[in-house]
C-alpha cells in the first residue's frame, strides 16, 4: 500500500534564501488557499495539504512529508505534523541554485545581460545600447515578480539610485538585462533523481503579468512553438539538470522561456529566463500523469 503524502504547500518561501528568519508577508499569506486550487494535480486526491501553521501538529502522523520548497522551516514544520522526513538538498545547495547567478553561469541568454556588485558596475552596464532604452534589476533571490525594477540610464543615480544601493548593500549583486517587449511565455518542467536521473515533461504556455507574476499554465498547443524554439528548450532544461546534479541538488525544477520582439521587430527566442529549483505552479501540468516525485520515498 503507497503511504499518503503530506504538502506543505510553503509558497513564497524564498524570502528564507534571504535570511532565514524571513516569512512572507500576510498578503501573501491570505492568498496561499487561491493559490493552491491553481495547482493541478500537484498533491494527488486523498493526501493532506499543510501550510506550516501552529494548529498542525501531529495531523500528518504515518505521512510522508513532501514540501514545495524544503527549506528547514518547512523541514521543521513537516516534523512537528508528524510526518516521515524524505531526503531534500541542503540548505545551501537550494540556496545557490535558486539564485539568478547560478542560471548566469550557464551563459547569458540577452544582449548585456551580466551580474554587478557595485553602483558604478550599474552605470557602466546600462550605459550600453537597450532594445527599448529600459533595463530590468533583479536581485539575486526573487519570486512572482517580487525583488525587481525596471529603469533607465539616467535613473541609476536619480530615482532607482536608493533602490539599487540597498539592494547591492542586501544582496551583494544584482543580475541586470535588457527590458524587452515579451510576446509570449513557456516553461519547461523536470526532475532529478537523487541519483541524477533526469525526466522531462511537455512544454507548456504561461499567462504572466508585466511584472513577472503568474496567472496561468497550460500545455502548449500546436503551432504555438517553434521547432527551433522547442528544441532549444529541451536543450536548455538537459543543461539545467547536469548543473543541477553538479551541484548537488535532487528534486523537481523547471525554466521558463520567452519569445520577445527586438528593437527591428524582429522576434528573438529566450530559452532560459529564469530556474526554479523546486515545484512551480505550473509543474504538475507539464508533467502530467510522469511523477518521478512521488516514486521517492
Amino acid at each position: 500500500m503507497v503511504a499518503r503524502s503530506a504538502w506543505l504547500l510553503n509558497l513564497g518561501a524564498e524570502v528564507e534564501f534571504e535570511s532565514p528568519r524571513r516569512t512572507i508577508g500576510a498578503d501573501m499569506r491570505a492568498r496561499l488557499p487561491n493559490l493552491v486550487e491553481k495547482l493541478g494535480t500537484l498533491v494527488p486526491a486523498g493526501d493532506l495539504i499543510l501550510f506550516g501553521e501552529e494548529n498542525e501538529k501531529g495531523l500528518a502522523e504515518g505521512c510522508l512529508g513532501r514540501a514545495w520548497l524544503p527549506t528547514p522551516r518547512a523541514l521543521m514544520a513537516l516534523a512537528r505534523a508528524g510526518a516521515t522526513r524524505l531526503p531534500a538538498p541542503e540548505f545551501e545547495v537550494l540556496r545557490r541554485v535558486n539564485d539568478r547567478r547560478f542560471s548566469l553561469e550557464l551563459g547569458a541568454v540577452l544582449p548585456g545581460q551580466r551580474c554587478v556588485t557595485t553602483l558604478e558596475e550599474v552605470v557602466e552596464a546600462l550605459s550600453l545600447p537597450s532594445p527599448r532604452g529600459n533595463w530590468l534589476l533583479r536581485r539575486p533571490h526573487g519570486f512572482a515578480g517580487r525583488g525587481r525594477r525596471r529603469a533607465r540610464p539616467d535613473e541609476v543615480l536619480g530615482d532607482a539610485k536608493s533602490w539599487i544601493e540597498a539592494s547591492l548593500r542586501y544582496s551583494g549583486a544584482l543580475v541586470v538585462e535588457p527590458w524587452v517587449e515579451r510576446v509570449a511565455d513557456f516553461g519547461l518542467h523536470g526532475h532529478v533523481s537523487a541519483a541524477g536521473v533526469v525526466v522531462l515533461g511537455e512544454p507548456t504556455w504561461q499567462q504572466m503579468t508585466e511584472d513577472g507574476a503568474w496567472i496561468e499554465t497550460r500545455r502548449v498547443r500546436s503551432g504555438e512553438l517553434g521547432r527551433d524554439e522547442a528544441y532549444s528548450l529541451v536543450m536548455a532544461a538537459k543543461a539545467v539538470a547536469d548543473a543541477l546534479v553538479k551541484a548537488g541538488y535532487f528534486g523537481p525544477f523547471g525554466i521558463d522561456a520567452f519569445r520577445w520582439r527586438d528593437e527591428h521587430g524582429k522576434l528573438q527566442w529566450n530559452p532560459r529566463c529564469e530556474i526554479n529549483a523546486r515545484y512551480s505552479m505550473g509543474w504538475a501540468i507539464g508533467m502530467g500523469k510522469t511523477r518521478p516525485d512521488l516514486e521517492e520515498g
